[in-house]
């Protein structure tokens, strides 16, 4: 015996179950299956059924649209049917047009007629979750591929996804998360006051549109409670909870370091928290951490190890085996807290070479530590009290955040501006706050609300 397999949707009255309107969407063949592509529905076929299922749900929603019209606007005078209105609709998958009732006034002196389109209802005719989606894309890839993207998953160019669309709704967003960022979060934002806090501050550079100019620097901070990191294995752990927050503007640091505050106070700064600061040792990293001395109850700023780390193997990959020795001897010393007798062994190392670009390299090094001097502390003893010394548990941040978007392809060049907005939802990614936020910030964007 055949059979068929027939998708129906029905209108039903709710008061007595009456099937008022019933239509048959789509009738499928069942037939054995031949292959695994046999079953159940590809994905183009997908699409068509939810498109299919929309439009009748469309349908009788768009007879509903409540254009608030008790009587013309102009001279009050009643208002009679005057046909209907074509309107787009661009919901997550599939695009629709809508027919909406229009209205034109009864006095024929005053002949006031309404032309009602989606965007004139509701404020935009794209569905937010689309415009969530095309932001999530514009984040993570470039508009180009994210636009490519979204046509793989729906199987279709859609005009509604072309890549200029989603560079706009995407600097509209971001644009919107920096000023929400700029203010103090409010009470039941914040985590519950932090004896403990950790805050790493560090930088990456993104390729720059300005002549003259090759790239310009972004700053990133985290901030976390160090009852937050977790251990996942001997060699690997992470955070569970935190707070990041990033700045591409030029604007004297102005943003970040409020940025930073609210960022800490979210994570439970008050004026009775200890905050551990971070950095790779550059000026302008110290100067944001600094800032927040004035709101917490001690700041302990600390040269980041994992940087130490990275300087003393640059060093040693430039001057050879030869000087590992001397070289891991010096780092064991200020590993060990010992600052002055470390820099008295690099300067040592540094008189007896005579190659000037292998000199340079050690002079390099011994400056950066000189002039970081005031943030170097022992950190052997921090490892056996279990403090903090190193964000090396945090540095993959600066990848996933600025690396990974902005310098994916050589050619890929920005404003501050877009790359500062790009950088603002990516933030709340990594935050976890994306989901919680996104709605609002989406709305606010499609329709223009304050």
């Amino acid at each position: 015996m055949d059979y068929e397999f027939r998708v129906i949707v029905e209108k039903v009255s709710v008061a007595s179950q009456e099937v008022v309107k019933r239509d048959t969407v789509k009738i499928y063949d069942i037939r054995p299956p031949k292959s695994i592509l046999d079953l159940g529905l590809r994905h183009a076929e997908q699409i068509s059924l939810l498109t299919k299922v929309q439009n009748a749900l469309l349908a009788e929603q768009s007879a509903l649209i409540d254009l608030g019209y008790d009587a013309c606007p102009n001279c009050g005078q009643k208002l009679k049917k005057n046909g209907f209105m074509q309107s787009n609709f661009h919901a997550v998958f599939s695009d629709h047009q809508l027919r909406i009732q229009k209205h034109r006034c009864n006095n024929p002196d005053c002949n006031w007629q309404s032309t009602p389109t989606t965007t004139t209802v509701f404020g935009t005719d794209i569905h937010p979750d689309l415009a969530k989606l095309q932001c999530e894309q514009g984040s993570l890839f470039s508009y180009r591929e994210a636009q490519t993207n979204l046509e793989k998953v729906n199987c279709s160019v859609r005009s509604v996804n072309n890549h200029t669309r989603i560079q706009s709704l995407t600097n509209q967003v971001g644009s919107r998360l920096s000023q929400d960022t700029l203010r103090e979060p409010s009470p039941q934002d914040c985590a519950t006051p932090a004896t403990d806090l950790i805050v790493q501050v560090d930088g990456g550079h993104i390729p720059v549109k300005e002549k003259g100019k090759r790239s310009f620097e972004a700053l990133s901070a985290i901030a976390y409670q160090p009852d937050n990191i977790e251990q996942i294995d001997k060699h690997h752990r992470q955070i569970t909870k935190k707070t990041c927050v990033i700045s591409g503007m030029d604007d004297e640091l102005e943003t970040i370091k409020t940025f930073v505050l609210n960022a800490a106070r979210k994570q439970g700064m008050t004026e009775l928290t200890r905050v551990t600061g971070l950095a790779d040792g550059a000026s302008n990293c110290w100067s944001v951490l600094l800032s927040l001395k004035p709101h917490c109850q001690e700041l302990e700023c600390i040269l980041d190890w994992f940087h130490i780390g990275k300087k003393f193997e640059n060093v040693k990959n430039a001057l050879g085996e030869g000087f590992g020795k001397s070289l891991e001897s010096a780092k064991w010393t200020l590993w060990h807290g010992e600052a002055e007798e470390t820099l008295t062994k690099l300067k040592l190392l540094q008189d007896n070479i005579t190659d000037d670009a292998k000199k340079s390299k050690i002079k390099g090094l011994h400056d950066y530590l000189k002039n970081n001097s005031a943030y170097l502390v022992n950190y052997d003893e921090r490892e056996s009290l279990g403090i903090t010394y190193t964000s090396q548990v945090a540095e993959s941040h600066i990848d996933s955040l600025i690396n990974a978007r902005h310098k994916r392809k050589r050619k890929m060049q920005w404003t501050r501006e877009g790359a500062h907005n790009v950088l603002q939802i990516r933030a709340k990614m990594v935050s976890q706050e994306w989901n919680d936020q996104w709605q609002d910030t989406v709305l606010e964007a499609l329709i223009g609300a304050p």
